[in-house]
C-alpha cells in the first residue's frame, strides 16, 4: 500500500475518533494533525540493516525498548513491570520464560470452559488471562496456515472446534511431524476439506491439494495436479463415525483405503503405498517442506525479506532437530535479525492480536460480571466486525495480513473494539487504568494532563514530538483549556479513554 493512501485510511481513521471527542479534524485543534499523530505513513518499504539476515545470537543484556520488542512480537504485549522484569532476566533467560509452559490458573479456565465452543470468547480468555501468550500467539500462527472454520458443524458436532483448537495449542511448539499427523486426523479438518467423505471409489482431493499448497510445500512448488490426485488416494480410508450422539471421531478403515501403489513426485520418489503417514513423511523428506516453514516463522516474528540463505540454515536446522518447531523459534527470538530495524515496526497486527497486546500491556482483565459479560460480547462482535472471528477464518487460505487489515470499514471496527474497555491493574479498577495515572484530583492542572499523555504513551513506548503531546492534551480539553475541568467534570474519564485509544491506533502500537 502507498504512503498517501495509507495516510488517507488513517485520516478517515482520526475524523471518527476526533468526531467522538468532539476535536475535529478542522475543528481547530492545534498540533500537527495526521502528519503529526501517526508517523511515517508516507514510509516506503524497508532497508537492509547490517544484521537483517543473521541468525547469530544478539546480546543477552536487553534495554526495556528492546524487551518490548520481544514482548510484542512474541507474546501480544506487556506491562511496565513485565518489560523490566524481562530487562532483569536478560534475552536468554526471557526467551525461555516464554517458551517454558506454565500451568494455567483455575480461574482461567473455569472461566473459559464457561464458553464452552464458542471459540472467540473462550480463546480470548486465555489470551488476556493466561500464563503462556507465546503459546497463544503461535497457536494463532498455525490456526491462520492450517486454516479451519467452526462454521461447517453443528449440534453435537460443536465440540470439534473444541478439540481442534486444543490440538492446535498443543502441537504449536511441538514436533512438526507429529502436528502435520494430528491434522490430518482431526475431525474439523476431516469435515472442512471432505478428508472423512474420500473412499477410494471416488476419492476427495481437497486435503492433498492444501496440504500441500498451503500446510506443507507453497503454491505450486514441487508438487502436481497428478501428485494431488495420487495424493488423494493415499489419503482414503479415513471416516467419521458418531457414537450415541457424541461429536464424530475419527477412525481409519483398511476396506476403504486404496491399497495399490502411488506415484507421488515422481523422480524423487518410486511407487509405493502410500497412506497418509507415509505422505507425511515423503513430504518432509523434500527440502521445500522445511524452507517452507522456515521462510514463514521467519516471515511471522522477523521481516518479510529472509534471503534463501537465511531460510536455508533455519530449514537445516529445523532437518537436524528432528522437525521441532521450538528451536526454530527460540533461534529466531535470539537473533541479530529479530533485533535489526528491519524487524522493528515493520507489521500491522491482526485486529485479535492487537486488542489482547492493548489488554495486556494496561494489564486489563476479565474479571467483573460485566467485563465477563456485556463488554465481551460487544467486543467478539466488534472484532469479527474488524475482519476477525477466531476459529473462522474466511476461506483456507486464512485471514490475508499486513495492510489489508487497513479496509475503512474494518480500522473503524477496530476503533470500536479498542474502547471496550475492561477492568484494570492489580486492583481491577473498572473502566480506566488508574494505576498508570496521576491522582483525579489534579486532571484539572494544564502541567498534569501532559503527564496524562507521557504516562500512557510510556507504557506503549511511544516517544512522542512536542506537536503530537498537544494533539492529545487538546483531546483531553475538549474544545479548550479549562473544558476539561470545569465545563463538564463528569465526562473527564470519557476524554481519557478516547486519548488512550487513539494513542492506541498510533501506527507503532497498531503494528508490531
Amino acid at each position: 500500500m502507498s504512503g498517501d493512501k495509507r495516510k488517507w485510511r488513517l485520516l478517515a481513521l482520526f475524523s471518527c475518533v476526533a468526531l467522538a471527542t468532539g476535536c475535529g479534524v478542522d475543528s481547530g485543534c492545534e498540533g500537527g494533525g495526521i502528519d503529526g499523530l501517526i508517523p511515517g505513513v508516507d514510509g516506503g518499504g524497508p532497508g537492509e540493516s547490517p544484521k537483517a539476515q543473521s541468525l547469530k545470537a544478539y546480546k543477552d543484556d536487553i534495554n526495556a525498548d528492546e524487551a518490548w520488542h520481544l514482548l510484542r512480537r512474541a507474546a501480544f504485549g506487556g506491562t511496565p513491570e513485565r518489560v523490566q522484569e524481562v530487562v532483569n532476566l536478560g534475552l536468554t533467560q526471557a526467551v525461555e520464560d516464554l517458551i517454558a509452559t506454565k500451568p494455567e490458573p483455575a480461574a482461567v479456565t473455569t472461566l473459559a470452559d464457561t464458553y464452552e465452543s464458542n471459540m472467540p470468547k473462550r480463546w480470548l480468555v486465555h489470551m488476556v488471562e493466561g500464563p503462556n501468550p507465546l503459546h497463544e500467539r503461535m497457536a494463532m500462527f498455525w490456526h491462520d496456515r492450517f486454516a479451519t472454520s467452526r462454521r461447517v458443524v453443528s449440534g453435537a458436532d460443536d465440540a470439534l472446534a473444541v478439540l481442534h483448537w486444543q490440538m492446535l495449542r498443543a502441537n504449536a511448539l511441538g514436533n512438526y511431524k507429529e502436528f502435520l499427523e494430528a491434522l490430518t486426523l482431526d475431525p474439523l479438518m476431516l469435515v472442512w476439506l471432505d478428508g472423512g467423505n474420500s473412499p477410494k471409489d471416488n476419492p476427495n482431493e481437497n486435503y492433498a491439494r492444501e496440504f500441500w499448497e498451503l500446510f506443507t510445500l507453497g503454491r505450486d512448488v514441487l508438487y502436481t495436479e497428478d501428485d494431488i490426485k495420487e495424493g488423494a488416494r493415499a489419503f482414503t480410508g479415513t471416516l467419521l463415525i458418531r457414537d450415541n450422539g457424541e461429536p464424530r471421531r475419527p477412525v481409519f478403515d483398511i476396506f476403504k483405503h486404496d491399497e495399490t501403489p502411488k506415484s507421488i513426485f515422481p523422480g524423487r520418489a518410486a511407487p509405493e503405498n502410500y497412506n497418509y503417514e507415509t505422505v507425511i513423511d515423503l513430504t518432509l523428506a523434500q527440502p521445500e517442506a522445511a524452507q517452507y516453514v522456515a521462510r514463514n516463522l521467519f516471515k511471522c516474528f522477523v521481516h518479510d525479506h529472509p534471503t534463501d540463505a537465511t531460510v536455508q540454515a533455519l530449514a537445516d536446522m529445523f532437518v537436524e532437530s528432528g522437525f521441532e518447531i521450538e528451536p526454530l523459534v527460540r533461534t529466531l527470538l535470539q537473533s541479530e535479525a529479530f533485533f535489526s530495524e528491519d524487524a522493528r515496526n515493520n507489521q500491522i497486527a491482526s485486529p485479535v492480536e492487537h486488542w489482547v497486546g492493548f489488554a495486556r500491556t494496561l494489564d486489563m482483565h476479565m474479571s467483573s460480571e460485566d467485563s465477563q459479560g456485556f463488554l465481551l460480547d460487544r467486543l467478539v462482535n466488534d472484532l469479527r466486525d474488524a475482519g476477525q472471528e477466531l476459529m473462522n477464518p474466511p476461506g483456507v487460505e486464512g485471514w490475508a495480513e499486513d495492510d489489508a487489515w487497513l479496509e475503512d470499514q474494518w480500522v473503524l471496527n477496530r476503533v470500536d473494539a479498542l474502547g471496550r474497555f475492561m477492568d484494570f491493574g492489580p486492583n481491577r479498577t473498572a473502566g480506566l487504568p488508574y494505576h498508570l495515572l496521576p491522582d483525579v484530583s489534579q486532571w484539572d492542572q494544564r502541567d498534569v494532563r501532559e503527564q496524562m499523555v507521557n504516562a500512557i504513551a510510556d507504557v506503549f513506548h511511544l516517544t512522542l514530538s512536542e506537536d503530537e503531546v498537544a494533539i492529545y492534551v487538546e483531546v483531553l480539553d475538549q474544545n479548550g483549556y479549562l473544558a476539561f475541568h470545569l465545563e463538564d467534570p463528569e465526562r473527564q474519564p470519557q476524554h481519557v479513554r478516547e486519548m488512550i485509544r487513539l494513542m492506541a491506533m498510533d501506527e507503532r502500537v497498531a503494528g508490531r
